[in-house]
């Protein structure tokens, strides 16, 4: 009986407070649609890929790969052929060298005014809100002075960035993400930015040079054995044109003799000259052996679904913004009426039985002075 009673007293207070509680909401309600209004909008476009993963070639490893994907089980640790899991490939992306790299992206907003390149975008052509603009000349007075660092940042050590710089580069790499579907071995690249077309741009120049890192980390091996390969194979090529020049010149210029010593000579000619082929042989057959296994081992990613330049904003979320700011106002508001009424009916507790007992006090003070 006492609970009902509690509740009925609540909403018998809210309905008594109700003028209060209406009006705090309106406050809210203003308040956020300032706030909303007053932070730029944001445009998100993802790229899906689907990247070739290998599991291992043969034996245990590739019947457990197998019998793993068919079963949605994520075994990224018995991969012997990758030199970089899809895991890291977050960490790719919000690295220093990746990032300054795509601070050369041209990049050129929706309606055209801006074509530029990202670092001169982010620097110049960002909004904020008008409180943000308010605080830039306070931050400035109280900002120290640095030492001097490289103006270009896409060519400066991760060390020699300045602090302005390292904070441009972080905001940036949080606007930036990927994400990995262990179930699907799906690829997500989402690129988040105040203009549209730049953030579908973004989102794609981000997926192919993360498949550039991949490929590049993944072959890196293959690579350098082909670079010493084609340094050999034109080594060998020389000295085989040579020693078939100085044999066809030998030839000719002895074509009538018949001493011993020409005949001599001439075979040793030949016979470097087979042997000068033969080694230029080999190694074109290792040469062409070497580019087929680097095109075997290069990885194949398949774009499943292109960045798309966005035609509603991703943030900042104005009815969800509303709803929390207006719903927060009615607890806390109401709140504060169920604490405050508390409050009071604690005092007037305490007032009644301060009351009693004075009342109290007297008469036993009346009484001792009659029987007196």
């Amino acid at each position: 009986m006492k609970k009902e009673t509690n509740i009925i007293t609540i909403f018998t207070l809210i309905w008594e407070k109700r003028k209060m509680i209406i009006r705090n909401c309106l406050i809210a309600f203003v308040a956020v649609v300032i706030i909303a209004f007053s932070i730029p909008k944001e445009y998100t476009s993802e790229v899906k890929i689907a990247p070739e993963l290998s599991l291992g070639e043969s034996g245990l490893a590739g019947s457990l790969g197998s019998l793993a994907q068919m079963a949605g089980i994520d075994l990224g640790g018995m991969n012997t052929n990758e030199a970089i899991y899809p895991d890291l490939y977050p960490e790719i992306v919000s690295s220093t060298p990746f990032l300054t790299e795509m601070l050369q992206l041209p990049v050129t907003s929706k309606d055209g005014d801006i074509n530029t390149d990202m670092l001169d975008y982010l620097t110049n052509h960002q909004r904020m809100p008008w409180w943000s603009a308010m605080m830039m000349p306070i931050k400035k007075l109280f900002k120290k002075n640095e030492t001097s660092v490289p103006e270009d940042i896409t060519t400066a050590e991760s060390t020699q960035l300045s602090r302005d710089q390292q904070l441009m580069l972080e905001s940036f790499g949080k606007s930036l993400s990927v994400t990995l579907d262990k179930t699907t071995s799906m690829i997500t690249v989402t690129a988040t930015m105040q203009d549209p077309l730049i953030a579908a741009t973004t989102a794609t120049a981000v997926a192919e040079k993360l498949q550039t890192y991949v490929d590049k980390y993944r072959t890196v091996k293959e690579r350098d054995n082909i670079a010493y390969l084609e340094k050999l194979h034109k080594s060998s090529q020389e000295k085989y044109r040579k020693a078939q020049r100085e044999y066809a010149n030998y030839t000719d210029s002895h074509q009538n003799a018949i001493l011993a010593r020409v005949t001599t000579e001439q075979e040793n000619l030949e016979n470097e000259m087979s042997l000068a082929y033969s080694v230029y042989e080999q190694v074109s057959q290792q040469l062409e052996a070497a580019k087929a296994k680097l095109q075997e081992k290069k990885p194949i990613s398949v774009v499943i679904q292109p960045a798309l330049t966005p035609i509603k904003a991703s943030s900042p979320k104005k009815i969800m913004m509303a709803f929390l700011y207006v719903f927060t106002t009615f607890f806390l508001t109401v709140a504060w009426i169920i604490f405050k009424n508390e409050f009071q009916q604690m005092k007037k507790e305490a007032a009644k039985e301060e009351k009693e007992d004075k009342d109290g006090k007297k008469s036993t003070t009346t009484d001792d002075a009659k029987e007196s």
